[in-house]
């Protein structure tokens, strides 16, 4: 079950009252249940609906790395299938995704589908992206 940290809420709330535009970068770190990933059709159908609540506030997804393998912990370990960097224009444009109508299905696929998860928020302004 996702687990909100509170105070991360407050501070991007806070941010979005202060009128402070500044790009999101949310890497989201994923375990998914049984052979889920990647080509299950419950991953593909949150898959399409996160793209949509994303392409909803103006979002982008910059990438998804499927996980090879850990090479080094410190502490304790917790296997991953997917890595992905998911940018929005500001922290309001994220917090927008409350409203969207696909909200619910998003998080009840989500908790059928993600074993475990954890988001980082990092700043916007120069994210990574693959060039060709």
């Amino acid at each position: 079950m996702d687990t909100v940290i509170e105070n991360e809420r407050e501070e991007m709330e806070r941010l979005a009252a202060s009128g402070d535009n500044s790009p999101v970068l949310m890497i989201n770190q994923n375990r998914y249940t049984g052979d889920a990933f990647p080509d299950g059709a419950l991953y593909k159908r949150w898959r399409a609906i996160n793209k949509k609540m994303i392409d909803g506030v103006k979002g982008k997804i910059l990438w998804t790395l499927p996980v090879k393998g850990q090479i080094l912990v410190n502490g304790h370990l917790e296997p991953l299938d997917e890595i992905l960097a998911y940018w929005y224009p500001s922290s309001q444009a994220f917090l927008d995704m409350i409203s969207s109508p696909d909200r619910q299905e998003n998080f009840a696929i989500r908790e059928e589908l993600i074993d475990f998860a954890i988001i980082h928020r990092c700043s916007g302004t120069n994210p990574p992206i693959v060039k060709n």
